[in-house]
């Protein structure tokens, strides 16, 4: 069934949004941000298209700055406060006349918030912008025969699974636009794609099913790698049939692919101006981010906006500053905090952008080095329920949903028990794949092996 929404020429610019917010008393600065969405969606239950259909969305990210005395208990001579909210408008809030009542009520709200003072980039900050790649020209010219296309090659690649069935399939190809203002006189622009590929796989056998869910999002069609992606989830559904708990185990752990993901959000977050300004970063230029002097491979991280097809890459981040390659962490060491213009501001650093793809230099270790058991049982896990590290401390406990034991007698297949540890002390006896892996936000190693995780099984 296909369902087409045609949607009106919409009245909503950020020439219209801008000119109310110079009319709107207490705007003292503001950015507007305009997302146009065009996107193909396609669904399937079982062996059935159930719809397709194409949608339009568009929007304007809305932020306004109010300067303000502040409220009493702030100490005198602090000078005035800066308090901010962000609000989005639709194409429905401009013909229903609801503009400046909805801009007002957002200068109120921001009135209400004391913060230290500061400011909106400028062209004089900025410069030129840089160029990106990241629009797919078949995602662009034809989304629905992308779509068919991809389908069609899902449906191929679980056929070649004996007893591996699909369950479901949703499918969405969006081209989309922004553009920029704020009321310091910098405008930007940006446009891409985006493949966003979801499927549940059935594996079953003598009575018996499990199901793996996957989800990838890529800018290009070609970065889903179809084939290989359902191969792997189609042996995940398999071997989760095959599955048993884990032993109570501490020593080496592999993190693989996607259970890698969560891992660096504590990192992220110590890396950035917001936690050195609120005095919690264990980062300082300089020193090593370890808890100990590292005796494994050394970390380097870099947030790069630049990377062709990234999912982060962009001419502007949502603020307008230039999009950036900024190295993080150089062979262990802290090398600069990121931050967008208040926590810069607030540190008297220059501001770098809001965090780009997470990208992480690979190692020199094989995979099939970094599986060696030599006498003593390794642990690799290649899923997590969720991963969800305390960013401050870095202390983890997470369930295993599928994971394998490779010991003198072969690889087993686990499930269930959990995985903890600490971040920072995890990297200090790391060794990094040499292989690659991306999820479209993550370039790094495939794999890292840990020394010395604690799983709690049987």
């Amino acid at each position: 069934m296909l369902i087409q929404n045609e949607v009106p020429v919409s009245s909503l610019t950020t020439e219209s949004v801008a000119a109310a917010l110079e009319a709107t008393p207490g705007a003292d600065d503001w950015r507007v941000e305009l997302l146009h969405d065009d996107e193909a969606q396609l669904y399937l239950i079982g062996n059935q298209v159930e719809s397709q259909r194409t949608v339009t969305n568009e929007r304007a990210q809305v932020t306004v700055y109010n300067d303000h005395e502040p409220a009493q208990g702030v100490a005198e001579g602090a000078g005035l406060s800066r308090g901010f909210t962000t609000l989005t408008l639709l194409a429905s809030d401009v013909a229903a006349g609801a503009l400046a009542a909805r801009l007002g009520d957002a200068v109120t709200m921001a009135h209400l918030t004391d913060n230290p003072t500061f400011g909106l980039p400028d062209a004089s900050l900025v410069g030129e912008y840089p160029e990106v790649v990241t629009m797919d020209p078949q995602l662009a010219s034809d989304p629905e025969a992308a779509l068919q296309d991809a389908l069609a090659r899902v449906r191929g690649a679980v056929s070649n699974w004996a007893n591996v069935r699909l369950s479901s399939v949703e499918l969405f190809a969006t081209r989309s636009s922004r553009s920029l203002r704020n009321s310091r006189g910098l405008a930007s622009t940006g446009q891409g794609t985006r493949v966003f590929l979801d499927f549940v796989l059935i594996a079953h056998e003598e009575g018996n099913e499990a199901e793996f869910h996957a989800e990838l999002t890529r800018r290009r069609v070609s970065d889903l790698m179809i084939e290989s992606a359902v191969d792997s989830y189609a042996a995940y559904a398999r071997h989760l049939l095959l599955a048993r708990a884990p032993s109570t185990h501490s020593g080496p752990v592999i993190l693989t692919g996607d259970a890698l993901l969560g891992f660096f959000e504590p990192i992220i977050f110590h890396a950035s101006g917001e936690a050195a300004f609120s005095k919690v970063s264990r980062f300082k230029t300089g020193n090593i981010v370890t808890d100990v002097e590292p005796s494994g491979d050394r970390l380097t991280v870099i947030s790069d906006a630049l990377r062709p097809w990234g999912l982060k890459t962009a001419t502007s981040d949502g603020e307008g500053l230039p999009g950036r390659r900024v190295p993080l962490i150089q062979d262990g060491v802290f090398v600069q905090h990121w931050a967008g213009m208040r926590y810069a501001t607030y540190l008297g650093i220059p501001p770098t952008g809001e965090f780009g793809n997470l990208t992480i230099a690979p190692g020199q270790w094989p995979l099939d080095e970094l599986r060696s058991t030599s006498g003593e049982p390794i642990y690799e896990i290649v899923a997590f329920s969720w991963l969800n590290p305390d960013l401050i401390s870095g202390d983890f406990t997470v369930e295993i949903k599928l994971g394998y034991r490779h010991d003198a007698t072969g690889s087993h297949p686990i499930k269930g028990g959990s995985l903890s540890g600490n971040v920072f002390t995890a990297f200090s006896r790391a060794q990094l794949s040499a292989q690659t892996y991306s999820d479209g936000w993550y370039f790094g190693p495939a794999a890292i092996r840990f020394a010395d995780l604690t799983i709690s099984g049987e």
